[in-house]
């Protein structure tokens, strides 16, 4: 899957999701307001606000509406102060692109990792002959999880090398939006033989699945005390016994 592909499948769940929950082009529904209405006449259309504050004589509620070919994208309703009636309303694009970098950011390592995988797929190339004093120190079970409060959104892998050869890779991914207007989230996972050439602060684990196909894993030591190690430059942190069952 290249990083296109990748960012592609992200959007489409996260277009679906977002959609089923606060309605397709629900944009669309300004045009129905018209200056005067009461808030209760807004939010009969627009819905409950996501928030609202008080700047001077002006009461602003704030609205992320879905807008077809673009998004989500930040709406405000301004009121009277005083009296609570409609005077206008706008979209912000300066806010609206921030949201996109944010989120082009929260889903980097999703798409560097579908670039990784690109690059390295396929038939695996033959690494070298396996070492067994080699597999047997660096077997067990590995451990990598980042997060990002930007969207709360958060990753979550493991690779397990068993001393018998096996090994099994893990991979989940969840995210949802602050105010959980949308949400998704993913799981993936391979299973397969290894073999290892190298020494013990870096090398190559040649992965290879059952149809045959595989890949080369580069490792490196990162910290031997805190036992973390590279795996293609992510760092994993070592978590015990490997489990392939």
């Amino acid at each position: 899957m290249n990083r296109k592909l990748a960012l592609m499948v992200v959007a489409t769940v996260l277009l679906l999701s977002a959609c089923a929950a606060v309605g397709m082009n629900s944009a669309a529904k300004v045009n129905q307001l018209s200056p005067g209405m009461t808030s209760e006449q807004v939010q009969a259309i627009l819905g409950e606000p996501k928030s609202s504050e008080m700047r001077e004589d002006k009461w602003i509620l704030r609205y992320t509406l879905h807008q077809n070919w673009k998004g989500f994208v930040p709406y405000y309703v301004v009121f009277d102060r005083n009296t609570r009636t409609l005077q206008t309303w706008y979209t912000d694009e300066a806010e609206y692109q921030r949201m996109q970098a944010q989120m082009a950011e929260t889903f980097k390592p999703l798409t560097d990792a579908a670039d990784r995988s690109q690059a390295s797929g396929g038939a695996a190339m033959p690494a070298g002959p396996n070492d067994p004093s080699l597999q047997r120190w660096i077997t067990g079970k590995y451990y990598y999880f980042s997060s990002s409060m930007v969207v709360s959104a958060s990753s979550e892998r493991t690779l397990d090398l068993c001393e018998d050869g096996r090994f099994r890779m893990t991979g989940e991914f969840a995210a949802s939006g602050r105010d959980a207007s949308w949400g998704a989230a993913n799981q993936s996972g391979n299973r397969g033989r290894w073999t290892i050439s190298g020494d013990r602060q870096s090398g190559t684990i040649t992965l290879t699945l059952g149809n045959g196909s595989g890949r080369n894993l580069r490792y490196q030591v990162a910290s031997q005390a805190e036992q973390t190690m590279l795996f293609d430059g992510v760092k994993f942190a070592f978590a015990g016994r490997a489990v392939c069952d």
